[in-house]
Order: C-alpha cells, then structure tokens, then sequence
C-alpha cells in the first residue's frame, strides 16, 4: 500500500485554519515540536509504492496520540476527528474536512502494519527532534515499575471451565455444519450452565460443596474435550486438516484448563497458568497494594527524567522483580538518547549488593547510583547531599505513573497479545510527553 498525499487543492472561497485558530492552542503548539517529516521518513519503509494509497502518517500517527491523550477509544476518536477543528489541524489538515477522513477499523490496520519496529522508529523520531531542540534532559533518571492490567474478567477455576468447554462445543458445531459427522457428542451445556450457577451464587460461603461442584464440572469439561479430541482425528482422517486444526487448539487449550484445575483441587500449585483464553500470555502480579492484592497483565518499567518525560519502557510477561529490569532500561535509554545517564535514582525495590552496584554503574557507565538500603542499616550516602536531592526528585514518578494510568489508558491494556501492551505504553508515554513538551517549551521561551 502507497502513501497519500494531505496535499488538496483549495476552493476560493475556505478558510484556513491558520486565520481563526488559536496558535498557543496546546495541540497546535505540540504540532509544531514534532518532526512530521521525519515521522513520515521513518514509516516509509511499511508502506509500498504499489496498490491502492494509505492513509497519511501524520494522520495515523496523529490520532494515536490524540486518542491516548484524551483517553477515547478508536470509534470516539474518529468522531472527535470530524467535529473537533484542532484535532484536525493536528493531524495535518489546512482547512476543515467536511467528508468521511477514515474509520476506527483503520486504526487497527495501521497498529498491525508497523508493529514494534515501528513504534520503535516513531520513539526515536520524536525524541530525537526535541533533543535537537534542547528540550530534553539526560543527566539524572527516576526508574519505577507499575502493573498493566488487561482487558480481561477476574479469572476463576469454574468460569475457566464453562468458558472453554462452550468454545470447544461451538468449534465442533461448526465443523458439524460442513462436515457430516455420525458420532453422538454431548455437549452439557443445560447441566454445566446450572452448576456454575450453583457455584457462584448458592455455594460461595460453602468451600466444600463449591469444590465438590467443581470437581463435577471438570469432569463435564474433560468429558466434552475428549469428544471434541475425536471428532479432530476424524476430520484429519478424512483430509479437512484446516478444521481439524482449529478444532485440534481448542481442544488443547481445553486439555491444560483441566488439567491446571485438577492440580488446583488437589492442593498443587500450576507451573505455567492460564487465567484468559484469549490473553493465554497474561500472567499474575502482585506488587502489594493494599486495596488490590493481584492484578492480571504486565509489568511495566518506566524511566523519567527530572521534567517528568518518560524517556525508557519495558514491558515483561511476568511478575519480575524490580531489580533486573534496570539493565534493559538503560540499554533501551542508552539506545534513544545516544548516551548514558550521570545520576540514576530509584525505590528499596531496586536495591542490591554494594558490589553489584558498582558492577553496574561501570557496565551502564553511571556515576552515582541512589538506591536506599532494606532492612535497618542506611546506605553508606544516605547523609550525602546528592543522596537526598536524588531521593527527593524520584517522587516524581510516583504522579506520572498516575496519570498515564488514569488520564491516557494504561489503567487497562485493550490492546491484544504481548506486542499489546508495548502498544499502550507508547502511545500513553507519547501522549504524555507532547503535554508535557509544550510546558517545558513555554517555560524556555520565557526565559
């Protein structure tokens, strides 16, 4: 797909939005920071000369950052496109667009084209052209991880079972629609719906007949995917590979379900465990907050600088601990920015070895590293002066996580598999950083 030019002829008698905007808008001030030009030099490489024109960069790109930073999804985000003005000159339009500029399926598409390359590339593009302005600091960092929860249901043994077993008795209809298959197949649906019933709302202060419940409706489910597990071998055995295929991963999705369920009832603990059957990557983390013991998704490390700009992500699939995402911290930072940081700061949870300490700085060629010790003794610059001011200035990551979370949509990843959760963060750092930009760049004006 080629690129489409934002290039339209004028008609006489238009407008342009230069004559009635406001140009200290926040959006227009914030437009006027981002190389466009290099955006687009950047993504050029995911489009081709060939085929039907794609939609504009900076539009794509534009309302990405507009959709985060107003915290809409793809469908209200199309529609503020076509009512809002400077949601439009934002997005590189000269005059007010009166016809149809795009759908929210065209979001998707355009997310699905760059992939992280490509989230990579727009980064590197936008923070390399407010280096060149200055606008960025590079000396001192604040390091912190968060969870990202995903768009899922709190994951129970008992919904996990009807959820698969009904997605394993919907794959055999559909293979029975164009396959002709003589085999009795019981799917228990009337049954399985009234015992998951009974769990949820007649046995919920009754630990043993909940179980015992359970343990009958996990029998229902093995009984339903060994069903299902014959049904594929006849659809291989008469050539349809396609269906037997499909059917063939549901069944063994179905297969790890119960067999997780039956660890769980005999008082095991799951190695590897599901807790979404369309997020099977989701994993369980707890940071100890008190008024959310586990949260279902992602871990996300963020490093920020002293004027608040998120300058360095990570995203991990597990519930890894604060100390060893440090390192792929600074090597993504060192990899954006050119250079390394002279003074990094951060919380107990990061703390090790005085030793490994050392062994780090001389690795990420950091001067001073300000970590407080756990337990009861201080660290040894707990009274230097530098010591304090780093300490002081970490909390300042405390209110930017906060508000990526609750201002751009990182409260709730909507975003599907592992590349998902890299995609939110992305688009709510950037979404932070272009409000964040325009303050600091009134602030250099007026000096």
């Amino acid at each position: 797909m080629s690129l489409k030019s934002t290039e339209r002829q004028l008609f006489m008698y238009v407008t342009l939005f230069s004559d009635i905007l406001n140009p200290d808008h926040d959006l227009l001030q914030a437009s006027r920071l981002i190389d466009w030009d290099g955006l687009e030099k950047a993504l050029s490489p995911f489009y081709s000369p060939l085929g039907r024109s794609g939609k504009p960069i900076r539009l794509m790109v534009g309302i990405h950052i507009l959709k985060h930073r107003y915290n809409t999804s793809d469908e209200q985000a199309v529609e503020m496109l076509h009512e809002n003005a400077y949601w439009q000159c934002f997005c590189g339009f000269t005059t007010f667009q009166k016809g149809l500029l795009l759908e929210a399926s065209s979001l998707v598409k355009f997310r699905n084209r760059i992939g992280q390359k490509g989230l990579e590339a727009i980064e590197a593009a936008i923070l390399k052209a407010w280096q060149g302005l200055g606008l960025v600091k590079t000396k001192r960092l604040s390091l912190d991880t968060t969870a990202q929860p995903k768009n899922i249901a709190y994951p129970t043994d008992a919904d996990l079972l009807h959820d698969v077993r009904e997605k394993v008795v919907k794959e055999v209809k559909r293979a029975r629609r164009e396959v002709a298959l003589r085999k009795p197949f019981r799917t228990f649906c009337r049954v399985g719906k009234k015992i998951l019933l009974k769990i949820k709302k007649v046995q919920r202060n009754d630990p043993a007949a909940r179980n015992a419940s359970l343990q009958e409706l996990r029998r229902m489910t093995q009984r339903v995917v060994r069903q299902a597990g014959r049904v594929a071998n006849t659809l291989y055995a008469r050539g349809y590979q396609e269906l037997g295929r499909k059917l063939n991963r549901v069944v063994s999705l179905g297969k790890t379900v119960v067999s997780q369920t039956q660890q769980v009832l005999a008082g095991e603990k799951p190695k590897s465990r599901i807790y979404s059957l369309h997020e099977s990557q989701v994993a369980a983390i707890k940071k100890g907050k008190s008024h959310v013991t586990c949260e279902f998704g992602a871990v996300v490390s963020l490093a920020i600088n002293e004027d608040g700009l998120v300058l360095s992500h990570r995203e991990y699939q597990h519930n890894v601990a604060d100390v060893k995402t440090i390192g792929p911290l600074m090597a993504r930072f060192k990899q954006q920015t050119g250079r390394s940081p002279k003074e990094v700061s951060a919380d107990r949870g990061f703390d090790q070895s005085k030793r490994k300490q050392q062994s780090c700085c001389r690795r990420w060629q950091i001067q001073r590293l300000a970590i407080p010790k756990k337990g009861r003794r201080p660290h040894p610059d707990s009274y230097q002066g530098w010591f304090k001011k780093a300490l002081k200035r970490r909390v300042k990551i405390e209110p930017v996580i906060s508000h990526l979370k609750s201002d751009h949509r990182m409260n709730r990843c909507r975003y599907k598999g592992v590349g998902g959760d890299t995609t939110n963060v992305v688009w709510a750092s950037l979404a932070w950083n272009t409000k964040k930009i325009t303050s600091l760049y009134r602030k250099k004006k007026k000096r």
